[in-house]
C-alpha cells in the first residue's frame, strides 16, 4: 500500500504559489545522457527500474487531503519508458523531439518522472529523466548522473551505489520537526533584519513575468575564466560571488539603486544525510548588498561575499518564508531578478566518461535555458569559458536591452581584472 506522509515546506510553497502552477511545464527539472556503445533495452530498463526503487522522491506522486498536501509513496517502480527510434545522425529532429518532451507537463498527481530513450543507431542513445521540480532539483539531477553512471558500467544494474541517509520523506519529517520545535525561527529572524526596506531594482518593465520567454547569450573567453579562477583564489573568495558582485555593479549602471536584491537558488543540503537525496530541497533566497560606486570593487566583493556567506548559514528559510511587510511593498517579485552560477566543474569532467562495458557516457544538452522568472542571469563555467545566459520576457524587455545587457556584463570582467 503507498505511505501518505505530510509534504515538506519548499512543497507547499511551489504547489500554492501561482507562479509555480503545478501544471506548468516550467516547473520540469530534466537530466539527459547521451550514451555511446551498445546498449540494450532490457539493461536500460533495469537500471530505470533500480533507480526509481532506490529514490523515494522518483515513486512520489503528490495530491490534496482536503486543505493539505501530501506525499504518496508508492512501494513499486513503474519503469514507464518511451522509446523512440531516429535515423543515425539525426541531430535536429532529436534536439525538436527533446525540446518537446521538455514543454509537456508531468502530471504530479499520476507519477513524479517521465522516462524517454531515443535511439540513433545501434550505438548511440539518448536516455531522458523528466522529474517534477516537487520532486527534484539541480543537485537532484547530479545524484541522478552519479548513479546513472555506475548502473550503466562494468557491473551494470547489479552494481553497489553509495547508501542514501534519509529518503526525502525522511527530510520532510524532520523540517516540520524545526519548524515546530522554533528551530527555524532564528533564521527567519535572520532574514527579517536583512530585508527589512528593501526594494526591488526599477528595471524597464517591472511586472509579472508573462509573455514569451528569450535567451541572450555572452562568452567571457578562457584566458578570462582563467584569469578569474585565479583573482578568486587571491582574493579568498568564490567565483560565485565575484559574478554576482559584477551583476550587481551593472545593476546599479542600469537602476541608479545603491542598495540592490536579487535573488538566487541554494542547495540547502546542510546535513550530510541528505546528500545522495533525490528531492525537492533548493530554497530560492533573497540577497541584499549596499555598493558605494566611488569605492574600488575589491570593497563591493567583500561586502557580496557577506551576504553570500550569512545566506548559506541561513539557507533552510526561503524568501516566501518571511514576513517582511516591504517584500510585498516592493514592486514586482523577490524571483524578477535572478542570478544563477553552476559549479566549476574538474577539467576532466567535461570529457565523456568511459564506465566500463563498453560504454561512453556523457550529459545532453541541447541549447536550453529559458526560465520561468523575470529576469534571470546565468553563468556556466565551460572548458573553453564561461557562458554567460540572460533569461527573459519580451513583454518586459526588448532584445536589443537584453542583448546590450550581456554585453555591458561580460565587458565588465576585464575591468576588474586589469586587462
Amino acid at each position: 500500500m503507498p505511505r501518505q506522509l505530510p509534504a515538506s515546506i519548499g512543497q507547499r510553497l511551489m504547489w500554492f504559489l501561482g507562479h509555480y502552477r503545478a501544471e506548468s511545464a516550467s516547473v520540469n527539472c530534466p537530466a539527459a545522457f547521451r550514451i555511446h556503445g551498445r546498449l540494450d533495452d532490457d539493461r536500460i530498463a533495469a537500471a530505470v527500474t533500480r533507480l526509481e526503487r532506490r529514490h523515494d522522491a522518483l515513486r512520489t506522486t503528490l495530491e490534496r487531503d482536503r486543505r493539505e498536501l501530501v506525499q504518496v509513496v508508492h512501494e513499486e517502480p513503474t519503469a514507464r519508458i518511451e522509446w523512440t527510434s531516429l535515423p543515425a545522425g539525426a541531430e535536429d529532429e532529436l534536439t525538436e523531439q527533446y525540446a518537446a518532451e521538455l514543454r509537456a507537463p508531468i502530471a504530479v498527481r499520476e507519477w513524479p518522472v517521465r522516462w524517454h530513450v531515443w535511439r540513433l543507431g545501434p550505438e548511440d542513445t539518448v536516455l531522458a529523466a523528466n522529474m517534477h521540480h516537487l520532486v527534484s532539483d539541480a543537485w537532484s539531477c547530479g545524484v541522478l548522473i552519479d548513479d546513472v553512471l555506475a548502473l550503466l558500467g562494468a557491473d551494470g544494474p547489479a552494481a553497489d551505489l553509495p547508501p542514501i541517509g534519509w529518503q526525502y520523506p525522511d527530510y520532510a519529517a524532520w523540517q516540520h520537526g524545526d519548524a515546530e520545535n522554533g528551530a527555524l525561527a532564528a533564521h527567519q529572524d535572520y532574514w527579517k533584519s536583512k530585508l527589512d526596506g528593501m526594494r526591488m531594482p526599477a528595471l524597464p518593465g517591472t511586472a509579472a513575468a508573462t509573455g514569451e520567454p528569450a535567451l541572450a547569450l555572452g562568452t567571457i573567453p578562457a584566458d578570462q575564466a582563467d584569469a578569474l579562477r585565479t583573482f578568486a583564489k587571491t582574493h579568498r573568495t568564490t567565483l560565485f560571488s565575484i559574478m554576482l558582485s559584477l551583476y550587481y555593479r551593472l545593476l546599479h549602471q542600469e537602476t541608479g539603486q545603491a542598495d540592490l536584491t536579487v535573488a538566487s537558488l541554494f542547495a540547502n543540503r546542510m546535513r550530510p544525510e541528505v546528500q545522495k537525496t533525490v528531492g525537492f530541497f533548493a530554497n530560492m533566497l533573497a540577497l541584499r548588498t549596499t555598493l558605494d560606486p566611488d569605492r574600488p570593487f575589491t570593497d563591493l566583493l567583500r561586502a557580496t561575499q557577506r551576504t553570500v556567506m550569512d545566506a548559506v548559514v541561513h539557507q533552510s528559510v526561503p524568501y516566501q518564508m518571511v514576513p517582511v511587510p516591504s517584500l510585498r511593498d516592493s514592486g514586482g517579485r523577490v524571483d524578477d531578478v535572478v542570478f544563477q552560477m553552476l559549479p566549476d566543474r574538474r577539467p576532466e569532467s567535461w570529457n565523456p566518461t568511459d564506465v566500463g562495458a563498453g560504454l561512453r557516457i556523457d550529459t545532453f544538452r541541447p541549447s536550453q535555458g529559458l526560465s520561468r522568472f523575470g529576469l534571470n542571469l546565468t553563468v556556466i563555467p565551460r572548458a573553453t569559458g564561461f557562458d554567460v545566459r540572460l533569461s527573459y520576457t519580451r513583454d518586459r524587455f526588448t532584445d536589443a536591452w537584453a542583448e546590450d545587457f550581456v554585453r555591458r556584463y561580460v565587458a565588465l570582467v576585464p575591468t576588474i581584472l586589469g586587462v
